[in-house]
C-alpha cells in the first residue's frame, strides 16, 4: 500500500502534499475542482494549488477519506500548536445545557474543526459559547450583521462573565472574546488583530454575505480550533459549499428540526396558505417589474395578507410579516392601520428599531412588518409569521420561520405562505414549500401536505415537477 505524506505548517491554513505517487496529485486536483452555476462557459476552478501542492485545511477530511478509499495510506504531520491565552470564564448556571447541546460541544472539542448544524431556535449561541468555555481559550466570533454583533456580545457577558470585544459598527475594541463583523475584518485586515486567539467560530456560516468573502477571511485566520454554526447547512450555488468546507471543515454534528419538535424544545408548527385572485395579470418580462406588479403593488394580494394578519391577532398571536422591499413593508403597514391594527415597519434604516422591538415583545405592538428579521435575532414572543415577500430562497425561508418556533405555552406557531398564481411566482412558492417539507419532515402538517395532492391533479403540475 502506497503512503501519501502531508504537512500542516504552524500558523498555516493550508495542507501541503510532501510525498506521493504522481497520480495522487492529479486525483486531489480533480477531487477539489468544481464548476460554478454562472453559465455553461464558466471555467472549472480547483481549490488545489498545483504550484505549491497545497489545499485548504478544511478539505483535509474529504481528501483523506477519498485517498483511503483509493487504497492509499495517509500520514499527516501537524506542526501546529493551538495557542491563545487562557480565558478563565465563569459559566452562568442559569444556562443548563440540553443533551444535544452537550453532545455538540463534546464533538467539537474532540474534532477541533467542523460545522455544527443546529436548527433555528436550538440555542446555537449557547453551543458556541459552550465550546469556548470548554476549550478555555481566547476566541474570536465572526458574524455578518450588526444585530448579531451586539446579540453575541451581550451573550458573551451574560453566559461567560467576560466583557466582549466588538469589531464592527465603527468600533475596534478587542477582548479575550471578541465578536467581529466579517466586512470590517476584511476591510481593515485580520492582520490588525492584536490578540492571539486560540479559536474562531463563524456564526451562520452558510449565510455569510458571500462565500467568496467567507473563504477569503477564513484562510487568513489560522486558528487550530475552528467551527461553523449553521441552521441551514447547504447553499444553492454550486461551488459555494466546498469553499465553506475549505474554511471550517465538514459537518461533524447535526440535529434535525423534527427531533427537537418531538422533544418539545421547539414548537410544533402549523402551516397555512393564503390564496387570492389577482385583479389582472402582469405582462412584464423583467423579474423586477413582475415582482412590483404581482407582489409589491398587488392590492388583492396585500389585502389578503392583511386579512390573515388581523385573523391571527384576533386569536392572540404576535405576528411578523416578512417582506423583501421597503416599499412593500410601508404599503402593508398602512393597510393594517386602516383596519385599526397597530403595526410598525422595521428595517435596517429604522432609527428606533430597538425601541420598536421592545414594544413588540411587551405586546403593545401586535404586528411587525420587517425586512430585517431573517436570521439571528431572537424574539421568542413571535408566534406567527406571514411570508409576504415571495422569493425562492429555501435558506431564507427556513431562517425566517425559525423566529416563531420557540416553545409557546398557549398556542402552536403558525407559518403562513402566499400561493401566487403567476406561473413563475408559483414555482417560487413550490420551492419554499418543498424546503419546508424537507426541513420539518413529519411536522409539515396536513393542511400544507394536502397541497401536494391538489397540485398533482391540477394544470400546475408541470411547475411543481420543474421546481
Amino acid at each position: 500500500m502506497s503512503t501519501v505524506t502531508m504537512k500542516i505548517p504552524d500558523g498555516s491554513m493550508r495542507v501541503q502534499v510532501l510525498k506521493a505517487d504522481p497520480k495522487v496529485y492529479f486525483l486531489i486536483y480533480d477531487l477539489l475542482t468544481y464548476k460554478k452555476d454562472y453559465g455553461k462557459w464558466e471555467k472549472p476552478e480547483s481549490l488545489y494549488d498545483p504550484y505549491t501542492n497545497t489545499f485548504p485545511l478544511g478539505l483535509l477530511p474529504r481528501v483523506r477519506t477519498f485517498l483511503k478509499e483509493k487504497g492509499y495510506r495517509v500520514r499527516i504531520k501537524d506542526e501546529r500548536s493551538p495557542g491563545g491565552p487562557e480565558l478563565n470564564s465563569t459559566w452562568n448556571e442559569a444556562y443548563r445545557l440540553r443533551r444535544y447541546q452537550e453532545r455538540a460541544i463534546k464533538k467539537a472539542v474532540r474534532e477541533k474543526m467542523g460545522v455544527l448544524a443546529l436548527p433555528v431556535g436550538s440555542g446555537k449561541t449557547i453551543v458556541g459559547l459552550g465550546i469556548i468555555h470548554r476549550l478555555n481559550v481566547s476566541s474570536i466570533i465572526v458574524v455578518h450583521t450588526k444585530e448579531l454583533l451586539y446579540q453575541w456580545a451581550d451573550k458573551v457577558g451574560e453566559v461567560l462573565g467576560v466583557e466582549a470585544g466588538v469589531i464592527g459598527d465603527n468600533k475596534w475594541r478587542e477582548g479575550k472574546v471578541t465578536v467581529a463583523m466579517i466586512q470590517t475584518l476584511l476591510s481593515r485586515g485580520p492582520e490588525k488583530l492584536e490578540n492571539k486567539y486560540g479559536a474562531v467560530i463563524f456564526d451562520e456560516c452558510h449565510r455569510t454575505s458571500a462565500a467568496e468573502k467567507f473563504y477569503e477571511l477564513g484562510l487568513k485566520l489560522p486558528q487550530v480550533y475552528r467551527f461553523g454554526l449553521s441552521a441551514t447547512p447547504w447553499r444553492r450555488i454550486r461551488g459555494e459549499e466546498i469553499k465553506i468546507e475549505a474554511v471550517v471543515g465538514p459537518i461533524i454534528y447535526e440535529v434535525r428540526a423534527e427531533d427537537l419538535i418531538r422533544e418539545k424544545f421547539l414548537s410544533r408548527p402549523r402551516f397555512e396558505i393564503i390564496r387570492y385572485e389577482s385583479d389582472m395579470p402582469s405582462f412584464s418580462e423583467r423579474y423586477k417589474e413582475l415582482y412590483e406588479d404581482m407582489i409589491m403593488n398587488n392590492m388583492a394580494r396585500n389585502r389578503a395578507i392583511v386579512e390573515k394578519a388581523a385573523e391571527l391577532v384576533e386569536k392572540g398571536h404576535r405576528v411578523l410579516i416578512d417582506v423583501k422591499r421597503l416599499e412593500h413593508g410601508k404599503i402593508l403597514k398602512e393597510l393594517l392601520e386602516e383596519k385599526g391594527i397597530r403595526a410598525e415597519f422595521l428595517s435596517s434604516q429604522s432609527p428606533n428599531r430597538w425601541e420598536l422591538l421592545e414594544e413588540f415583545k411587551e405586546g403593545r405592538i401586535p404586528v411587525l412588518v420587517s425586512t430585517l428579521l431573517k436570521e439571528g435575532v431572537d424574539i421568542p414572543e413571535i408566534s406567527a409569521i406571514i411570508l409576504a415577500g415571495g422569493g425562492k430562497s429555501d435558506i431564507m425561508t427556513i431562517q425566517t420561520i425559525g423566529r416563531a418556533l420557540r416553545p409557546k405555552k398557549r398556542m402552536k406557531a403558525v407559518i403562513v405562505d402566499v400561493e401566487d398564481d403567476d406561473p413563475l411566482l408559483f414555482t417560487h412558492f413550490i420551492e419554499r414549500q418543498k424546503a419546508l417539507k424537507q426541513y420539518y419532515g413529519r411536522y409539515y402538517d396536513s393542511e400544507a401536505e394536502s397541497l401536494y395532492k391538489e397540485i398533482s391533479q391540477s394544470p400546475k403540475r408541470a411547475a411543481w415537477d420543474k421546481a
